[in-house]
């Protein structure tokens, strides 16, 4: 019988919106679905840091067109480099917040793994037959732990599973109840489907 259910996380600050996990089951397919976690306040402190920085990289790269020494050039140069890395790893960061999701399905013989901003993203299949082992991410280097926790980082993966001697990680930013009931209704629709098929 179809079933569908959400787990929202309410948290005190009211500039924050409930991390919200959709989780579904019909027609033999379950389907799993993470909307980004999204602090308002953050979000407009986010949008500053990007003006501010794009103010900044356009001022260095107009320095390209004043006739300095080639050494000072090549400096600005390499500036620019890292200004665009972190330009877009922030940008990307900010529209992940407003409307970013993962969506974990599995349907017939195959996992699905998306991820998308919007109607956008990417997507991954994996077959059925050569998952296995979910699991928690456990993170042993509290630096990267803190690193990946910033609110511009958005690679803090919670879940993993096996693929072909790959370790595939998704569940972004979920706390660990959130992770082990993803992971305990995914491991209970495979085993209605392993059942079923026997």
């Amino acid at each position: 019988m179809p079933f569908r259910y959400s787990i929202i996380i309410f948290v005190k600050n009211k500039f924050t919106m409930p991390h919200k996990i959709n989780i579904s089951e019909e027609n033999n397919t379950l389907t799993i679905i993470i909307n980004a976690f999204y602090d308002e306040k953050k979000q407009q402190l986010l949008f500053l840091w990007i003006v501010l920085f794009s103010i900044c990289g356009i001022a260095i790269f107009s320095q390209f067109f004043v006739d300095y020494p080639m050494e000072t050039k090549l400096f600005f140069g390499v500036y620019v480099a890292f200004w665009l890395f972190f330009e877009f790893k922030v940008i990307y960061a900010f529209r992940w917040r407003k409307y970013g999701s993962e969506i974990f399905t599995i349907e017939e013989n195959n996992i699905i793994l998306s991820k998308k901003i919007g109607n956008r993203g990417i997507t991954e299949t994996y077959p059925i037959e050569d998952v296995k082992n979910f699991q928690l991410i456990k993170y042993k280097d509290n630096f990267v732990h803190a690193i990946n926790s910033n609110y511009w980082s958005i690679n803090k993966y919670t879940i993993s599973f096996d693929f072909n001697n790959q370790t595939i990680p998704f569940g972004i930013e979920l706390n660990e109840n959130q992770a082990k009931n993803i992971i305990h209704t995914i491991n209970n629709f495979l085993k209605q489907i392993f059942e079923n098929n026997n």
